[in-house]
């Protein structure tokens, strides 16, 4: 059992050195006709053993598109996931060159994967791969899959499609790589995946994909999606890697506060949220754990935003004996920032969803250290971040890192 996480713990360490996520629990906010969307992009990552086929990377130009690839290099042991390492390399180096020079450009980054490729793999390796560039302002994909399984769209009117490989699976033999760009269409969610998902047996050992569609259709967010998963195929029999994109507007029936800096208005605030979860016959155990959450939470952006205290600041007041007293001086010289509460429940049949977003008017910070929750999550600190992982369902922070949303279901897992 030791030897099988301290193997797991080195697959992901691939993800600090090699695979590149500009967007570890971030979700991106957008303005389309005056309203406020919110653009969430997650990515399921998990390797069936230390020596991993599949590759990923998930990118944001300078210019806002979101543009990423999973690939699956055919085979076993150490040449595939030789051959992931090395073309997640490239396709990250020059991604970035291509920034640093006139900006990304979408064909010419195929290209050189095709030429990288044709120099690298052996004779008998083949390289199935997706690259996907999504511009979120416009709504336009532009897609390339070699040999990959069909990626999924849901348009904002609820239409499904399908998006089948354009191209075969890569080899050295390999002339010309096809992209095609899909018609622009408001998008509400995109799922594109490994074929590790899709060909996990079922209990009755029928392939996954039989359902796949139907899960991802009915799943009110990445991780009710997952949860499906999780019931339908276990651990699955390959690699998993899938990205779960979704956007949303914020919803009407939601409850907004704005209140001062004060301690008494974030204690007026949590009564008014107890409440509300009470009306809506939470149970208690939950009850709890949101509660908690959200303590700890408007008191963060109480302290460490609109006081501006950092953590080491606090570990000093607190050593000296003189938080309670500096924490009231702040208070007074502070209370006229607001802090922004939205929050309420999302139903989605027998399994209902609470989501809260915390948002202050304090500096944020560098959310790019997000992905050592993913990479070391035992060696995190932070008393927050621990309090999140442990009694929440997911959460995001903006790009700025001064909004938090959570995501806490309030009804049993659903059975399948």
């Amino acid at each position: 059992m030791f030897h099988e996480k301290e193997d797991l713990e080195k697959a992901f360490n691939k993800e600090l050195f090699v695979i590149k996520n500009d967007l570890y629990y971030q979700q991106i906010d957008l303005t389309k006709n005056k309203k406020k969307e919110l653009l969430r992009v997650d990515i399921s990552y998990k390797p069936h053993s230390t020596l991993s086929g599949d590759t990923y990377s998930l990118r944001k130009t300078n210019d806002g598109r979101l543009v990423g690839f999973i690939a699956d290099a055919m085979g076993k042991g150490l040449s595939a996931a030789m051959s992931a390492m090395a073309i997640t390399r490239f396709l990250n180096y020059f991604f970035d060159e291509l920034e640093e020079e006139e900006g990304f450009v979408f064909d010419v980054w195929i290209t050189k994967t095709l030429k990288f490729l044709q120099k690298n793999l052996f004779d008998e390796e083949i390289m199935s791969i997706l690259l996907v560039e999504y511009d979120i302002h416009k709504s336009v994909v532009k897609y390339a899959s070699c040999g990959m399984p069909a990626f999924f769209i849901i348009s904002e009117k609820g239409e499904f499609q399908s998006i089948r490989s354009n191209n075969p699976p890569l080899s050295i033999f390999t002339q010309s790589v096809r992209s095609n760009t899909l018609p622009s269409v408001p998008i509400a969610k995109m799922l594109c995946y490994s074929d590790g998902l899709s060909e996990s047996l079922l209990r009755d050992g029928k392939l996954y994909a039989s359902c796949l569609k139907e899960d991802f259709v009915d799943s009110i967010c990445v991780k009710d999606f997952r949860d499906k998963v999780k019931e339908r195929i276990g651990k699955g029999d390959d690699d998993l890697t899938y990205i779960y994109i979704q956007k949303l507007e914020i919803f009407k029936t939601f409850k907004v506060l704005r209140i001062p800096s004060t301690y008494e208005a974030i204690d007026e605030a949590l009564l008014g949220i107890t409440q509300y979860l009470k009306a809506h016959h939470i149970d208690s155990k939950t009850s709890s754990q949101i509660m908690l959450t959200l303590s700890e939470l408007l008191l963060n952006a109480l302290e460490h935003g609109s006081f501006g205290v950092d953590k080491a600041r606090k570990n000093y007041l607190m050593e000296h004996n003189v938080f309670d007293e500096e924490m009231l001086r702040l208070e007074k010289v502070h209370q006229r920032k607001k802090i922004k509460i939205v929050y309420g429940i999302i139903p989605n049949g027998r399994r209902e969803l609470f989501e809260a977003t915390i948002s202050d008017q304090g500096e944020g910070f560098d959310t790019m250290v997000l992905k050592n929750i993913v990479l070391n999550a035992e060696k995190f600190s932070g008393r927050g971040f621990v309090i999140i992982r442990k009694l929440l369902d997911h959460f995001y922070f903006n790009k700025k890192g001064n909004a938090i949303t959570i995501q806490k279901f309030i009804t049993p897992t659903l059975e399948l």
